[in-house]
């Protein structure tokens, strides 16, 4: 007697579509999402502050960080560069006072909310 197996054609789709959110989360960018904040961190290792340049414009960060240093050894020149990209799209925020740092290798920047994106608690009534 052989046994019926059921298959989810989905279930290698989902596996899948969680590899990928980590693989995105292991690239080096982390949003979190606050009461009052939208807080985004991305990794920015051996990149001076005033090498990382960070665009919001219609709830789009952009993050660029870049690396160059050039060496010059018995008239030989080398020359190293590098550069971090990322993107995310992010609503609700008040891009206007967001603010960023940089501290261990780590960029943060903290977008405050805005009062209409922010959760309310709501008391309800008896009738």
């Amino acid at each position: 007697m052989s046994a019926i197996i059921r298959r989810d054609p989905f279930r290698s789709l989902s596996s899948w579509i969680n590899d990928f959110d980590e693989a995105i989360f292991q690239r080096g960018l982390k949003v979190r999402d606050t009461e009052k904040d939208i807080v985004v961190e991305a990794v920015v290792a051996g990149v001076k502050p005033s090498d990382v340049d960070i665009d919001i414009e219609d709830g789009v960060v952009t993050i660029k960080a870049h690396v160059s240093e050039e060496k010059k050894e018995k008239e030989e020149y080398s020359s190293l560069n590098y550069q971090y990209y990322y993107t995310t799209a992010l609503s609700g925020g008040a891009w206007d006072k967001a603010e960023a740092e940089v501290e261990n290798g780590v960029v943060k920047i903290t977008i405050p909310k805005t009062e209409a994106s922010r959760p309310r608690k709501i008391s309800v009534k008896a009738k």
